[in-house]
């Protein structure tokens, strides 16, 4: 079989020793023959970088990190034989300097041959053709003279994708057999090198780049545009080890640990290799060191390898050594339930002389991993998503709040600050794992994940090669276990690591799907090859082996993985995340799922895109490409889906701030409510979800938590929110606040304030609740179920959690018995048993809700019937924010911690306060940054201290600034919609033609996703076009709203209204200058029957970027096509708004308490114009209703020419007056 082939194959290459084998680390600095063993100690997040550092996972006895000193160059350019090149006498002169590991462009880049590729669409002009051919990776070194007599080993841990390598001027392996970009290579290059301190020893590396997606290499699906080299090189660790003629490689502890904790079983493995020609006899001791360094056990037994075995495994079980049995163990604990405590075992290979020819030390956790398979809320049988699978560690629940990793730089080059940047991140935003999709970046990340307490899951990737398992040749499934061999081993060595998935989208005996030249036969031989392999490295003991990350059956076993990706890749509003249990919401284990875009600050906005490009953006052209050239790819190339419901929440955008702030805002309550609703539903109904992505490798608006830069936007600061460990929320569908408690401590005495306010800031709720607890997090242990075999794993199927722990509901909110505006303000605050707050939480809600078309939802996004509106929002008064005092920054070690506080010293509600922490006044902004809040709400006259914590070294020399904006500064103050009635609901329409179903009626029905569309035909399909609605009698109207299908609106509109439906009058002309998907028209109020719209200037298309290109691995983009029809999806008329004379005099006190009107006597005059008007209405006396209105007009112009009155008011009265007229006309 392949999977005993794959495990003992040896490759004999020019004599070399070649073996598929772990990748093999260690903490020494690079050239230093004299390892560093682990401590094993629980130290926090290191505050510096660890420079160009193995992984700590693994410590050699003797290993020289070869990471500095190398050169590349072309092999069009570079054209002797590789036996030269090998040589110290070559001259490298012309060659690029750089550092392993590295790509290829990666080198470029920092060698500044390629300008920086991440802004604008640089990268799509990148010259390909410069990576067609093979790249050269060259370095020199010294060993010295204490090494010769020893076995000297290279080791290459990733290269990209194929290659030829030699070593002074001997080809010592052959890119027929270096092949895979996720293999691991040992060689023994003893006979090749010199050990005398003095001679430069060379190796030259010739790699070829892979065929994207047709490999099993690196493979970015559609997250970004395809690194132009496909990360050709070298872009894993190499360094060398020596030793005696026996390794020891590949050590591995896997635990039981006792229910009640008191013990703990441990089995240890290691192997080991001969590499001499005759047999050695010896002893392989390990020793067991607890995470103060003690030493808990030393254990041995004798081994008598053969003459050249190679990987015999040594284990020790708990069973044959009872030191192995633990008593009292410091286990390894997830964030937020225990402490994440790291032993060491060191296991050394003693001849029979007693001299030590190998060592290695491994750092482990003591922690068992187990999963079940409990019964999900969710019904839907295609896919199945009865399934749900249930971590434990320690056998306690965890429910897992990950985000979907990528590395962090699209050409690999690694940085240690960067690492622990993330992680931090992580833990700030209260997330507990990363799943990482096929990609396997940097191991030291991994190290800081276990030393923090975060889960890490890895598999395949999807939609590439590791894809179609079921076309595999014999030389396919060799490299695809080889990879799967050396992933494993690399990864196992982490307690962090809780699983493996063998595929992400299908798993590899998926039988609906089955490739050209494929079958099922051959998946199912592939996915059980993958599942002997996990068993012979006692995977199966250690971690969850999940067949694929969607709810498909894998044809071997019968079931599925216990994870699905039903939900959504595009946005999704609030209340998606708690009412779907089948298409997309908090239920089940969702392995990837989000509200898809994420808007970067505007001040990555204005780095990523040109100056002349950004804004507006729907109006196509260059300024439409830019933008999507920084989205994602093929179904996710354009914002549509986002800024349809950006325009329809909040209204139509005139800046490129205030789009960014509406943003900001829509994200932020997405997002929390999406980690809310997994929080609310733990262990009964949801077990755990993968944000889809964590963060980007490249500048991207779309899948994110935060910028490419590493600075936090309002998604950021929602999922932070939504995953306090001790939170007060709010449910969008039972409409309860509840307090969740994620720790593993108990809370009483707690007390909780539940207020709303309406939008004039003025509060019509408030509620205090004292004596409160909350338990820890936890579960009830699930009942039901029946064991089932799946590959070597006994897993229980169809058991039920029937009770959370940590959930206590506070209060419910009934809308319906509070006198709510439109929008209004829930803000909720839970403080300890000393009256200290610890969750501050401000929802801005709706009476008008998002509604969602579940019966059109497709794979990647659920479309709406209705959008909730937040267009009151604009009535929020401009308010004054204040820095009190000046902010107090104090230093510890390597980072500052800023002290700040906000005021808001308007008379409105501040709505989303948000600040920036920069480098002086005019500075860009700090990053990485770890704030305590942002898009936070404060009341007329509060004020809230916060924190903000950042490296110094980001700083630099400058002085901290604390920029403060909000919501209600940077928003356009427009009229909200109209609350009454629409007018032209239910009336009879026409259009001027019609394209298929789309009908002129179906604009004005109820739901946004039902649309009337113009013929798309290029003779009747032509400008202009028209919409017409007939209300069955003359009715007063001054206003139309018109929701477009996003791209499909119109460039120039005209109103006219008609009294016979032959002479019509001009009412109202505008254009659409910022592209938006709503056009809100307001006019001077008319009586008319009929209205129409007449529309012209489709949206333009878009220019090619690049070589083009649209689905997954491409460097360019497409031609955006250009609109061919208008849409409109509703058709709004509303009457006006104040339609007596009482109502208006009412207005005019409101604007003169307000300050709007600043002459008294002028609004005395006013008011006495409209107490005569309100008189002459009762006597029905319309000529002189008419008569003062006029008279009133004039007075306001006069007023406005004096400045007496504001703009605002003006337009606001004048709208009222012509109202009148109109009706009583």
């Amino acid at each position: 079989m392949h999977v005993k082939k794959s495990l003992k194959k040896m490759l004999s290459i020019s004599a070399a020793l070649l073996i598929v084998t772990s990748s093999l680390f260690t903490t020494s600095s690079s050239m230093s023959a004299e390892s560093t063993s682990s401590n094993g100690t629980n130290s926090k997040l290191p505050l510096s970088s660890e420079g160009n550092s193995l992984k700590k996972a693994i410590t050699y006895d003797n290993v020289y990190h070869l990471n500095s000193n190398w050169y590349i160059q072309s092999s069009a350019i570079a054209t002797e034989e590789g036996k030269s090149l090998s040589t110290n006498s070559y001259n490298t002169e012309g060659w690029f300097p750089t550092t392993v590991p590295n790509t290829v462009m990666g080198a470029l880049i920092e060698a500044g041959d390629i300008e920086d590729p991440f802004i604008h669409d640089r990268i799509a002009f990148t010259d390909e053709s410069r990576f067609e051919v093979p790249w050269w990776y060259r370095t020199e070194f010294v060993l010295p003279a204490s090494e010769a007599g020893k076995e000297i080993l290279v080791n290459f841990q990733g290269i990209g994708y194929k290659a030829d390598i030699w070593v002074n001027g001997k080809k010592i392996a052959d890119k027929k057999d270096i092949v895979g970009s996720f293999r691991t290579y040992e060689l023994n290059i003893t006979d090749y090198v010199v050990a005398d301190g003095l001679t430069k020893n060379t190796i030259a590396v010739e790699v070829t780049k892979s065929n994207f997606g047709q490999d099993f290499s690196i493979y970015w699906v559609d997250w970004v545009p395809r690194p132009t080299d496909n990360n050709m090189g070298l872009w894993r660790d190499v360094f060398i080890t020596t030793s005696g003629a026996v390794t020891t490689r590949n050590p591995f502890v896997t635990s039981k640990v006792d229910k009640d904790l008191s013990n703990a079983s441990l089995n240890a493995y290691v192997d080991v290799t001969n590499h001499s020609e005759e047999p050695v006899s010896g002893i392989v001791e390990a020793t067991i060191k607890d995470p103060s360094g003690s030493e808990l056990a030393t254990i041995s037994q004798v081994v008598n390898l053969k003459a050249s075995e190679k990987e015999y495994e040594v284990i020790f079980t708990s069973d044959a050594f009872k030191e192995l049995n633990i008593e009292n163990p410091e286990l390894w604990w997830p964030i937020d339930m225990g402490e994440p405590s790291m032993h060491t075992i060191e296991f050394q290979f003693r001849t029979e002389d007693n001299a030590v020819s190998d060592r290695i030390t491994q750092r482990f956790g003591i922690r068992e991993l187990t999963t079940e398979m409990n019964v999900s809320p969710s019904t839907r049988t295609n896919p199945p998503l009865k399934d749900m699978v249930q971590f434990y560690v320690n056998h306690k629940p965890v429910l897992i709040k990950a985000g979907g990793y990528s590395p962090t730089d699209l050409y690999l080059r690694r940085d240690m600050d960067t690492n622990i940047a993330l992680v931090q991140y992580l833990e700030d935003m209260g997330l507990n794992a990363i799943r990482d999709e096929g990609i396997f970046f940097d191991d030291r990340l991994i190290d800081l994940l276990d030393e923090n307490g975060m889960l890490y899951m890895g598999g395949w990737t999807c939609c590439s090669k590791w894809q179609q398992p079921a076309a595999y040749s014999d030389e396919d499934l060799d490299i695809a276990n080889d990879s799967l061999i050396s992933q494993l081993r690399e990864l196992r060595v982490h307690p962090s690591m809780i699983a493996w998935m063998n595929g992400s989208d299908n798993p590899p005996s998926y039988g609906s799907s089955i490739p050209s030249g494929g079958s099922l036969a051959r998946g199912k031989e592939v996915e059980q090859s993958f599942l002997d392999i996990e068993n012979r490295l006692h995977w199966d003991e250690y971690g969850a082996i999940i067949s694929s990350g969607s709810a498909k059956i894998a044809e071997l076993t019968g079931t599925t993985g216990g994870m699905h990706m039903d939900a959504s890749y595009d946005y999704a509003p609030p209340v998606m995340w708690y009412e779907d249990m089948d298409r997309g919401g908090a239920f089940g284990f969702t392995s990837e799922a989000g509200p898809g875009p994420s808007i970067p600050v505007i001040e990555t906005m204005k780095k990523i895109l040109p100056e002349e490009n950004l804004w507006p953006y729907n109006v196509g052209g260059e300024n439409y490409q830019q933008w999507n050239y920084h989205n994602a790819r093929a179904n996710f190339l354009d914002l549509s889906k986002f800024n349809l419901a950006i325009d329809n929440h909040y209204g139509e955008s005139n800046s490129l701030e205030e789009y960014n702030i509406k943003a900001q805002v829509q994200q932020y309550d997405s997002q929390r409510a999406m980690f809310e609703a997994l929080n609310a539903n733990k262990y009964t109904k949801a077990t755990g979800w993968v944000q889809w992505m964590l963060n980007n490798a490249w500048p991207s608006m779309f899948w994110n938590l935060f910028d490419f830069y590493f600075n936090p936007n309002g998604s950021y600061f929602g999922a932070k929110k939504g995953n306090e460990p001790l939170h007060i929320m709010y449910d969008y569908v039972t409409h309860e606040v509840k307090i969740l408690n994620s720790t593993n401590k108990d809370y009483g005495d707690l007390k909780a304030n539940v207020q709303v306010y309406n939008i004039d800031s003025n509060k019509v709720y408030d509620k205090e609740f004292t004596n409160l607890a909350v338990t820890p997090d936890g579960a009830s242990t699930a009942v039901g179920g029946q064991p089932k075999q799946i590959g070597y794993q006994m897993i229980n199927f169809d058991g039920k959690i029937e009770e959370a722990y940590g959930i206590t509901i506070v209060d419910k909110i009934v809308e319906g018995d509070l006198n709510v505006s439109p929008t209004y303000f829930l803000r909720l605050e839970l403080k300890d048993a000393d009256d200290n707050p610890v969750s501050v939480n401000s929802y801005a809600l709706t009476t008008r809700k998002d509604a969602m078309r579940y019966q059109n939802k497709a794979w990647n996004y659920t479309p709406q019937d209705q959008f909730a509106d937040f267009t009151h929002l604009q009535l929020l008064d401009k308010v004054n924010l204040e820095i009190v005092g000046n902010p107090e920054a104090v230093t510890d070690g390597e980072e500052q911690t800023l002290t700040y506080t906000v005021k808001n010293n308007g008379a409105s509600i501040a709505y989303a306060v948000f600040a920036k922490i920069k480098k002086g006044t005019d500075g860009d902004l700090i990053a990485p940054v770890r704030m305590e809040d942002n898009y936070f709400m404060l009341l007329p006259g509060e004020q809230r201290t916060l924190t903000a914590t950042y490296n110094l070294s980001d700083l630099g020399d400058a002085v901290p600034f604390v920029e403060v904006d909000s919501y209600n500064n940077l928003t356009s103050k427009n009229d909200p919609r109209p609350t009454k009635e629409n007018l032209a609901a239910g009336k009879a329409a026409t259009a001027s033609t019609t394209q298929g179903s789309n009908t002129a009626s179906r604009a004005l029905e109820s739901s946004m996703y039902t649309k009337w569309q113009s013929s798309t035909n290029a003779s009747t399909g032509t400008d202009p076009q028209w919409f017409k609605v007939d209300f069955g009698e003359p009715t007063i109207f001054d206003r139309a709203i018109i929701r477009w299908d996003y791209a499909n609106y119109a460039q120039e509109m005209i109103i006219e209204g008609s009294d016979d439906d032959k002479n019509w009058v001009p009412i109202y002309n505008v254009k659409n200058i910022n592209g938006s998907s709503v056009s809100d028209l307001q006019f001077t109020p008319v009586k008319k029957r009929y209205i129409r719209l007449t529309m012209s200037g489709k949206r333009p298309g878009g220019p090619q970027i690049g070589p083009g290109g649209r689905g997954n691995g491409v460097i360019g983009l497409d031609a955006a096509p250009a609109s061919t029809s208008f849409n409109i999806a509703s058709f709004e008329v509303y009457a006006p708004s104040i339609s007596t004379a009482v109502g208006m005099n009412e207005l005019v006190e409101q604007f003169e308490k307000e300050g709007e009107i600043s002459n008294s006597q002028a609004a005395h005059s006013l008011k006495l114009h409209l107490t005569a008007v309100a008189l002459y209405e009762k006597q029905n006396a319309s000529e002189k209703v008419v008569k003062h209105m006029e008279g009133f007009k004039l007075l306001l112009d006069q007023q406005k020419t004096k400045g007496g009155i504001s703009e605002q008011a003006y337009n606001k009265l004048k709208v009222g007056a012509d109202s009148l007229i109109v009706t009583w006309q």
